[in-house]
């Protein structure tokens, strides 16, 4: 069965199958040359620790808004301490606009939790917001 679309780089049959393989491989059934496209990786994000998948990036974000409504019940409520304690964990994975955006939607809904139970710390977190917000207004 031959592939539409792809050569032999070597003698330019179209008669071409697919090795199995860890990657994708071609091997061309007229002259045996097996060769591995040079394909640009598709979806994934350039971080510190290397590339990753969006999906996996997303993910990361969740995690990081729900460390933030943790560190946030343990009354840490400085946006500056948020910011180093996010940056800390996932700082090799986020960009910092990533992690303003994740500590404003963890700020968000730990808010929307706490709006009736504790008035003083909804205050104050919520002028911590508008400190984060600042910040994140400076990055555009």
């Amino acid at each position: 069965m031959a592939l539409q679309g792809v050569s032999c780089p070597k003698c330019g049959s179209r008669r071409i199958t697919i090795v199995v393989s860890d990657i994708l491989t071609f091997k061309c059934i007229d002259c045996g040359y097996t060769w591995s496209p040079n394909l640009p990786a598709q979806g994934l994000v350039h971080t510190k620790v290397g590339d990753i998948h969006w999906t996996e990036i997303k993910k990361i974000m969740e995690d990081a808004m729900n460390y933030v409504i943790k560190i946030l019940s343990e009354n840490v409520i400085s946006c500056n301490d948020i910011i180093n304690k996010v940056q800390e964990k996932y700082g090799n994975y986020l960009t910092s606009r990533e992690i303003l955006r994740t500590i404003i939607n963890g700020i968000k809904r730990y808010l929307e939790e706490i709006r009736y139970k504790d008035q003083n710390k909804y205050s104050t977190l919520s002028a911590e917001l508008n400190r984060c917000r600042e910040l994140i207004s400076t990055k555009d």
